[in-house]
């Protein structure tokens, strides 16, 4: 049986877990491959890149049980996450408007 990842693009907003039973950070993906996602994780101590997360659903990971020290990720209804991509959005307008050419 093959395994599929759930899709995930560069700049989608998942949650990131640092172990199965862990609180989950959001995290934005910044880039993916066939089975893991490489995320940037927003966490109480700053923003930390994370290489090789695989999705929760993995089989590999129990096959592999190395892989679980990159942590997991997941696609989540989460409130935090979409306050979180509002305010960069926000932002993103603001660093635009204030660039020469950007309307200010």
């Amino acid at each position: 049986m093959s395994y599929e990842m759930p899709k995930a693009a560069v700049g989608d907003w998942v949650l990131f877990f640092p172990h199965i039973e862990a609180e989950p950070v959001p995290a934005v993906v910044i880039s993916a491959s066939s089975r893991t996602l490489n995320l940037m994780a927003f966490g109480r101590g700053g923003v930390v890149e994370k290489p090789s997360v695989h999705h929760s659903t993995d089989p590999g990971v129990e096959e592999f049980p190395d892989w679980k020290r990159y942590g997991y990720w997941e696609h989540k209804s989460d409130p935090r996450l979409a306050m979180l991509s509002e305010r960069v959005s926000l932002l993103e307008q603001k660093v635009g408007a204030k660039k020469p050419g950007g309307g200010q």
